[in-house]
């Protein structure tokens, strides 16, 4: 699973700013949907950000799925980003170098987490 990257990536992001304090919740399985600690999650963070080893369709789809369902998405002020397998094939290589070009490492996802919590800009590509 994609826990100890996301562990990493929390101490890191607390480390570099105090001002900022990041849950990790271990989210076991798919279905049934622990909406109670969904709900918790929503109502006491800003940002919430799954990450999983699947595709497009799994478990951070789900729990969108369910947040703007139950109207927690509604008021503007909860930010989500799934991050999952991209849609593409990976050419062999160790599994970190894979999860690496998958963007699914510990920098990827404090990368994420810091670019919602505008603490970070990603410069956009300009037209020529």
């Amino acid at each position: 699973t994609r826990l100890h990257e996301s562990l990493v990536a929390a101490n890191e992001i607390e480390e570099a700013d105090p001002d900022l304090a990041v849950t990790v919740a271990d989210a076991r399985f798919m279905k049934p949907l622990d909406v109670d600690l969904v709900r918790e999650l929503a109502a006491e963070n800003s940002v919430i950000v799954t990450v999983e080893e699947g595709s497009i369709g799994g478990f951070g789809d789900h729990v969108l799925h369910f947040l703007t369902l139950d109207g927690l998405m509604d008021n503007g002020d909860l930010k989500f980003r799934p991050m999952v397998l991209p849609d593409q094939y990976f050419e062999a290589a160790s599994q970190y170098e894979q999860y690496e070009t998958a963007g699914l490492n510990a920098s990827h996802i404090k990368g994420t987490v810091l670019r919602l919590a505008q603490k970070i800009k990603v410069p956009v590509p300009q037209e020529s």
